[in-house]
């Protein structure tokens, strides 16, 4: 059933109803049509609101609905109707040229740029974790692991999985990810920035961390 047949919450609009994203409850019979994108929230006091309201919901780790293993590239592991509504829409209210994403459960970053004349786009971001992740892990990330029986054992594991489906012997990246390559969604954590940065590199504005979990 869709929640919203009678209109769409105040303040954005991503297209047509899909019961596998999430939107903030509300209903505006009354609001007028505005093109396919995302323009913030205006939230009255009997909605949720995100810690995040910067951040497009669908890639908030409090508000999102969006479930995607991140082994699959995007089309495969986002249902297609879902990714044409969420592909091309902004991922902040305020034009952003430029994301840092770091996690609690890898050592890699990376910096997402947007195209000349574009923003960022909840669609980049999901590509760019899932071609960051799609990497071969280098013998001296595998040395972050060699004495962590634990981790390494999860890693291993996790490898033997996939390479039964993509009968790709060497470890990958998302491998390190062991049984949680769900996205959760992206947070804040000053702290955990501040120490995950290196001496001496540029700062990125836009710096977030992305979370992982179960299937």
């Amino acid at each position: 059933m869709n929640p919203y047949a009678n209109g769409w919450p105040n303040g954005w609009y991503q297209g047509q109803y899909n019961p596998h994203v999430y939107i903030p409850p509300g209903s505006f019979p009354n609001q007028p049509y505005e093109p396919a994108g995302w323009h913030g929230f205006n939230f009255n006091r009997s909605e949720p609101k995100s810690k995040w309201p910067s951040l497009n919901p669908v890639l908030a780790s409090d508000m999102t609905y969006v479930r995607y293993d991140i082994r699959q590239p995007v089309r495969e592991g986002i249902m297609l109707s879902t990714w044409q509504q969420i592909s091309h829409v902004p991922a902040f209210v305020k034009p952003t040229y430029e994301l840092l994403i770091i996690s609690k459960a890898f050592p890699w970053s990376i910096v997402i740029r947007a195209p000349a004349g574009s923003v960022i786009t909840c669609g980049a971001i999901f590509e760019g974790l899932h071609e960051l992740l799609q990497k071969h892990i280098e013998d001296s990330e595998w040395g972050i692991v060699a004495l962590d029986k634990t981790r390494r054992e999860a890693i291993e594991k996790a490898a033997k999985s996939r390479q039964e489906k993509d009968k790709d012997k060497r470890l990958k990246r998302i491998d390190w990810l062991g049984d949680t390559p769900m996205f959760k969604g992206l947070e804040k954590d000053e702290e955990f920035e501040k120490k995950r940065h290196l001496p001496g590199s540029a700062n990125v504005a836009e710096t977030w961390i992305v979370k992982f979990g179960k299937l």
